[in-house]
């Protein structure tokens, strides 16, 4: 699916959705319904009205339907008709050749009644679906002139044009885009009150069109050039729908820019719009290297639009001990005692969260029926109505939170999820999904290993080293190195080894940590030995020096079976056993082998040796949790301290920070400090995981008149229930805070409980993600003039990969059969029975499909030189056949018009 989610790994919590002083959607007022506020509005309807009965496309919970009740999934093209009335008209007919359901027609201020209606008669001719939308690149795009807005729309819908629209027999066709990216620029805030104005321009124009008696679907532009979605969240979406007495709106957003520009984005904010409940529908999209970093990837985006599947589970709860294990079975049964992860999605809905009692585990069934469980969490420790990420690792059984006597972990054949009512009530319900199933074994390290030996084939230049015995010592036998030397009561111990290793590529570097592994097979006749030991080995380069490391007795061996011996070395300075004065670890080693001792008789059977590795860690993954380069705000606000909101904008692409400084005054401590933040750090996907090493990293100027004011900058965190604070990377003159010039700022930390430089309030709250992040400004003594810049912020999770790369289990569920195949495995409960439990999976949607209009046919002015017009996906408005790359890719790309777009019935 994508990277649209919360990271979970201890307990996270819900938003809060009521704030200080009031409570709803928007605003404290006792006597306003912000869902239907009181509007003065003068305008009384003089134009022609369409019949009462005429028919028009129409929506419900989030998806638009035609005339005969089917769905409509919009599939179309951007026809900038203003542009040339008289040439542009042919482009119609073709927009539908290629196979459309909708085109939008942009208009101008300057369109005429007569131009209008030739463009609606041919789409009527064509069968197209038609968007109206009124656009002025001066006056309207881009711009927040309500009272402008309010005046033109009323005067060129509902009077020049109302003759026009009011037709009957264009009503099944029409949706009318009221204007085209109008708003305010440089929000992009969820939790703003910077749309109140923009909310309430469209209502009046909603209303306008209701009393004129239209009922056809209204199409409302995000703000901010029509890419700003936030405008449509925290129930505003919700508020525009409660204010039109038809209930028929839509939502529609631009995807260009830094906004949209990976699938992560793109997801996320479709699946944020779905929460509205409302249609919605990209109306524009870039793409095509356009913009450069900034360009979106348009079949990325057409992708997602065909909607992200998932295991649906609907359970029928009956009682409050209901439980059941859904899951899949390997062919046959897989080693996981040498470490295992498990990754997936989980999406929970909000009264199960509300409820708090719901269990879920990860569940491993050996070959044997035998069960283990580890506990990922409740309902209550998850975000609702929100895609988590879960991982969950084994290193063995000490991280099993239940286990069957005689469960095998070195033997499972299957691994699935359980969920267990836990005491919730048969009342509470809903579907609960699970996407991206990922398991990986670490299969003693070998795919990862910069050295191994199996001895299939031979002895891979292994050989008798030292000790007892000679080289006829050492021999091959079924797979495996086989060791048998003349041991006795004076001659207990043999080295063998691989002297290659000092050629090996990569180069082993004892200075870095690495887990050497090796299977051994010890005969029952050795039991007796009990001075028995075995160790790894290395000589040092150029025979310089031995170093012993992992020194293991006999007793923790089975003889009679196959065992592991391992060592994960952090230092081998450190973690050898024993280690020679001069033996150079700096330098590749010359052999690494295998040491056995304390045997004190002659054996006849050998000693079996198989699967040595030697494995560097996993090299660490960055996972970028949340950045801004400042082109907008990025919802970064005053928080607290010094100042207001006026005190933090955007400057030049960079955020400036001046509040009112004053002259130091030690009884007011609040004069001294000011603290800034990304507001929205909650609702991150993944999410900011406290038990996770993280790293923050911003650029930052200090102008040099802030130089001798005694200043410290820090970044921060404000916990997930308001109350907490913790400050970490604290950063003065005395400990490097340069002045100036610009200069980068980074801290990592494993724990913010003990971060470096930091302080952290007592409670805070560290199992949930922090409701903001960002940085305060502390100790500015004497006022100032020129305000302190920020960058690039970014914040890191660094850690090892989600699984380890040997991946056993890769599940999308992006098909059917996919789901028929993870089968109900084990259940618990007064009146579940396996047919209930299989009726109720199903495949379900993590992200419903959505409607896309490509911009544009032809005449677009991206670009620059000889690039200008390199969003088009025509050469020749009247043809079909003459399509750019790009109109190649958008109509007959697997996931393009030709592919996925239906027909409509008027």
């Amino acid at each position: 699916m994508k990277l649209r989610l919360n990271y979970f790994a201890l307990a996270f919590g819900a938003l809060m959705l009521t704030g200080c002083g009031g409570s709803g959607l928007a605003g404290s007022s006792d006597d306003v319904d912000p869902l239907t506020p009181e509007i003065e509005d003068e305008f009384v309807p003089s134009g022609p009205q369409p019949s009462e009965n005429a028919k028009v496309i129409t929506s419900s919970d989030g998806s638009l339907y035609d005339v005969s009740g089917k769905p409509i999934l919009l599939r179309g093209v951007n026809l900038q008709y203003a542009d040339n009335p008289s040439s542009r008209l042919a482009g119609v007919a073709s927009i539908r050749d290629v196979g459309s359901n909708v085109v939008r027609l942009m208009l101008s201020t300057s369109t005429s009644a007569a131009e209008l209606a030739a463009a609606l008669d041919s789409a009527v001719a064509n069968d197209l679906v038609v968007m109206l939308s009124l656009d002025n690149a001066d006056t309207i795009a881009c711009q927040d002139d309500a009272d402008y807005l309010i005046d033109t729309a009323t005067q060129l819908w509902l009077t020049d044009w109302v003759s026009v629209l009011a037709q009957d027999k264009y009503q099944s066709h029409l949706m009318v885009n009221i204007a085209n990216e109008w708003g305010p620029m440089n929000i992009f805030n969820a939790n703003s009150i910077g749309y109140d104005e923009y909310i309430d321009t469209y209502k009046i124009l909603v209303r306008r069109f209701r009393d004129a008696g239209f009922k056809f679907p209204l199409v409302i532009d995000a703000p901010h050039c029509g890419r700003d979605f936030s405008a449509f969240l925290g129930g505003r979406g919700r508020e525009l729908l409660a204010s039109d007495t038809q209930e028929n709106i839509v939502l529609a957003a631009h995807a260009f820019g830094s906004r949209w520009n990976s699938r992560d984005e793109i997801s996320y904010a479709a699946g944020q719009l779905a929460k509205e409940k409302l249609p919605f529908v990209i109306s524009e999209f870039g793409g095509s290297g356009v913009y450069g970093d900034g360009s979106i990837d348009h079949k990325e985006l057409m992708n997602v639009a065909q909607g992200e599947t998932a295991l649906a589970v609907d359970l029928p709860w009956f009682g409050t001990d209901d439980t059941v294990t859904y899951g899949h079975t390997f062919d046959s049964p897989l080693d996981f005692s040498q470490g295992s992860g498990m990754d997936f999605e989980i999406y929970v809905p909000a009264n199960y969260q509300a409820d708090g009692k719901l269990m879920l585990q990860a569940v491993l069934i050996d070959s044997n029926g035998k069960k283990a469980t580890r506990i990922f969490g409740t309902a209550a420790q998850l975000i609702p109505e929100t895609w988590t990420e879960v991982n969950v690792q084994i290193a063995g059984t000490e991280d099993l939170h239940s286990i069957e006597d005689g469960f095998m972990l070195d033997s499972v054949l299957k691994v699935g999820f359980q969920v267990s009512a836990n005491g919730k009530s048969p009342e509470v319900v809903g579907a609960i999904q699970f996407d991206n199933l990922k398991v990986g074994l670490a299969d003693g390290g070998n795919s990862d290993a910069i050295y191994s030996a199996n001895f299939d084939s031979g002895l891979s230049g292994w050989g008798y080293n030292y000790g007892a015995g000679s080289s006829a010592s050492v021999s091959l036998q079924d797979g495996a190195l086989a060791l048998l030397a003349p041991w006795s009561a004076s001659s207990t111990s043999t080295q063998i080894g691989y002297p290659g290793i000092v050629n090996n590529s990569p180069a082993v570097d004892l200075t870095q940590p690495m887990t050497l592994s090796v299977d051994v097979f010890i005969p029952e006749e050795y039991a007796a030995e009990t001075g028995m030991n075995m160790q790894f080995f290395f000589n040092g380069y150029g025979w310089n020096g031995y170093a012993g490391v992992g020194y293991t007795t006999i007793s923790a061996f089975t003889p009679g079976e196959w065992n592991t011996l391992s060592v994960q070395v952090t230092s081998l300075a450190n973690d050898s056993g024993s280690i020679s004065g001069g033996f150079p670890v700096d330098q590749p080693p010359q052999q690494v082998g295998i040491e056995v001792g304390g045997i004190t008789s002659a054996k006849t059977q050998p000693l079996l040796f198989d699967n040595f590795s030697i494995v560097p860690p996993p090299e660490a993954q960055v996972v970028t949790l949340y950045e801004s380069n400042f082109e907008y705000n990025d919802g970064w606000n005053y928080s607290f301290g010094l100042g207001d909101a006026s005190s933090v904008t955007v400057t030049d692409g960079a955020l400036a920070v001046l509040p009112p400084w004053e002259n130091y005054d030690p009884a007011v401590q609040n004069n001294r400090q000011i603290a800034l933040a990304y507001t929205s750090a909650a609702s991150l996907r993944p999410s900011i995981d406290f038990s996770q090493t993280m790293t923050l990293r911003m650029d930052i100027f200090v102008p040099e008149s802030y130089r001798d004011t005694g200043m410290n900058v820090q970044f921060w965190f404000g916990a997930n229930d308001y109350s907490g604070f913790a400050a970490i990377g604290f950063r003065s003159a005395a400990n490097g805070l340069l002045f100036g010039e610009w200069q980068t700022m980074e801290v990592t930390f494993d724990s913010v409980t003990n971060p470096p430089f930091g302080y952290i309030s007592e409670g805070f709250i560290t199992d949930r993600p922090p409701r903001q992040v960002g940085v305060q400004i502390t100790d500015v003594k004497t006022p100032q003039s020129e305000p302190i810049l920020i960058d690039n912020f970014t914040l890191e999770r660094v850690g090892g990969p989600a699984v380890p790369s040997n991946v056993v289990l890769d599940i999308p569920f992006s098909t059917q059969a996919e789901v028929d195949a993870f089968q109900v495995l084990d259940f618990g409960g007064s009146s579940f029975t396996e047919s209930v439990l299989n009726d109720a999976k199903s495949l379900g949607y993590a992200l419903d499909p959505f409607g896309w209009i490509a911009w544009s046919w032809i005449g677009s002015t991206e670009g620059e030189g000889d690039t200008v017009g390199i969003l088009d996906l025509s050469t020749e408005v009247d043809s079909a056949t003459s399509l750019t790359g790009r109109g190649e890719e958008i109509i007959y790309g697997d996931d393009g018009i030709a592919n996925t777009g239906d027909d409509v019935s008027f």
